[in-house]
């Protein structure tokens, strides 16, 4: 009989790992019975996996982090993240009519670098203020989120203050598509397909990608009960192994349109084929009405090490708790995320594949001579910062 294994995902493309693996047999010749349970917000995929009604979870890559440091108001238990579930996928998107302003306050930011187009919001805020106007409402998906540090990240380097010039506030993802339309939000960042389905309706244009931020940056993981990993070692490498190869998979180019029409069905993301293909082809539309830009590796299943879990990602994740004070600055994270990051499972599981797999567990991230470059690609980020974490 094979082994079951309940995983909780959120309807986001980057779910496609999970997805693959059940749907393209990867699971089952490991002798698993995969079962996915598709629910709306973080919290619930947290508390679920929590109180024992998931074995694993599609999880942003912050809530282990923050689940061992006590943080999120209930009691959570210990995760432990065995492998990345891919990169890619997040942007910052506006509303059409925040886009227009943002265009005429400054237009050389806004047709520059997409990085820099915040410099022309922080000239809209500086207007509001100067008449009087209520400030301007964000979301993210949840506040241990990699969506909400980049889209702080982008804020802070055009000298906004995220705390004081705007609203940042906690949505759904699948609920920020509706939410901008309604007008009730300005802008968020969220993954794929909930920017491109802004686009496609004419109610968004993204004015920043994750890549622009932070490129080959961590984003989702696969999250188990520390327990439930401890007691099941051999069913733990089984389903990693599952994964990784459901990962390479998903990154084949030729098998980008099937994954499209696998991920539109109702129980996994359940948005408009159209809208995903042109995320998960590489070829998105970032304006409402104008043609695809070329973005090979606007999501990244496999390829740079995108599996692995890097203890220096897990870091730069706790510093940015820190940085935006939902952390103490004394937080000893440097014991902290070798117990939640686990390199040593991922390592474990693959052994004997043909899995290209890092010497060290962490590295300098961003540096542009760092000797890992061909193994992980380029990773700059928006401001050209260099993150040292040893461990």
């Amino acid at each position: 009989m094979a082994n079951k294994v309940r995983l909780g995902f959120v309807p986001l493309v980057d779910c496609a790992i999970p997805v693959v693996a059940r749907a393209m047999g990867f699971a089952q010749q490991e002798d698993i019975d995969l079962e996915l349970v598709r629910e709306m917000s973080w919290a619930a995929i947290r508390d679920k996996l929590s109180f024992g009604m998931f074995e694993a979870a599609h999880l942003l890559a912050g809530i282990p982090i923050a689940a061992r440091l006590g943080l999120g108001g209930l009691p959570v238990q210990n995760i432990v993240v065995p492998m990345a579930l891919g990169r890619g996928g997040n942007a910052i998107t506006v509303s059409t009519q925040l886009y227009q302003r943002m265009l005429e306050a400054d237009p050389n930011a806004m047709l520059g670098p997409r990085g820099r187009s915040a410099r022309a919001l922080k000239k809209v805020i500086d207007e509001d203020k100067a008449e009087g106007r209520p400030i301007l409402s964000f979301a993210t998906v949840f506040p241990f989120s990699s969506h909400n540090y980049e889209l702080r990240y982008w804020m802070a380097a055009a000298g906004i203050d995220p705390d004081m010039d705007v609203n940042i506030g906690v949505i759904a993802p699948p609920r920020m598509f509706d939410s901008l339309r309604n007008g009730w939000v300005d802008g968020y960042c969220v993954g794929e397909p909930w920017n491109q389905r802004a686009v496609f309706h004419g109610d968004g244009v993204i004015v920043a990608l994750k890549d622009d931020i932070w490129s080959r940056s961590p984003e989702k993981v696969l999250g188990l009960r520390e327990d439930w990993a401890q007691s099941n070692p051999e069913l733990v490498s089984a389903l990693v192994r599952a994964l990784v190869r459901a990962a390479e998979w998903a990154d084949q180019p030729g098998n980008r349109v099937e994954l499209a029409h696998i991920l539109s069905e109702e129980a996994n993301v359940g948005a408009p084929f159209e809208v995903l293909k042109a995320s998960l082809s590489g070829k998105p539309v970032l304006r409402p009405g104008e043609p695809p830009i070329d973005l090979p590796d606007r999501h990244v299943f496999y390829r740079y090490t995108a599996t692995f879990p890097w203890l220096s990602q897990g870091r730069w994740i706790g510093e940015q708790m820190k940085r935006w004070r939902q952390i103490p600055q004394d937080t000893d994270l440097k014991a902290v995320i070798p117990d939640v990051f686990r390199p040593d499972l991922y390592r474990a599981a693959v052994a004997g594949l043909d899995v290209l797999v890092p010497q060290d567990d962490w590295r300098v991230e961003g540096a542009a001579d760092a000797p890992d470059r061909s193994l992980v690609g380029m990773d700059q980020f928006l401001d050209d910062t260099i993150f040292k974490a040893e461990f």
